[in-house]
């Protein structure tokens, strides 16, 4: 994507998630209003993400949409609300509550793996990374 600010990419996101049907019409106010209150940035040793996410009323079908943006975003990490420039992203569309700790946590442990975020960063198609993001959560 080219998305030159947090609030352009999340228009775009919550536009094409919500033409495509996987979510409702307040999906982008929620999207927006859950980042300024619990930010997503994730801080890891190879990679620097940010997961949003809205809650589960907003979602209609559960996704994973995954951006490459062409220039890092100004996000806020989790937790300690400290400044981290991001360009890796996965809007996570979690419609069953109990499954989101299991979702974050394998997410977490994937991004926390030097191979994969080595593969993760080498990916430029969607159909390849739809195939190592299937293998890894399928074994």
């Amino acid at each position: 994507m080219k998305a030159n600010s947090k609030e352009g990419l999340f228009v775009e996101i919550a536009n094409d998630l919500y033409e495509k049907g996987y979510v409702n019409k307040g999906y982008l106010d929620a999207l927006t209003e859950r980042e300024e209150n619990f930010p997503t940035g994730l801080e890891t040793k190879f990679l620097s993400i940010a997961l949003p996410h809205a809650d589960p009323e907003f979602i209609e079908k559960p996704f994973v949409y995954i951006v490459k943006n062409n220039k890092k975003l100004d996000f806020l990490q989790m937790g300690d609300n400290k400044d981290l420039s991001v360009d890796s992203f996965l809007f996570l569309g979690i419609n069953e509550p109990d499954k989101q700790v299991g979702l974050l946590a394998k997410l977490m442990e994937l991004f926390m793996d030097e191979y994969f975020v080595s593969e993760f960063n080498s990916i430029s198609s969607s159909n390849n990374m739809y195939s190592l993001l299937k293998d890894k959560f399928e074994n």
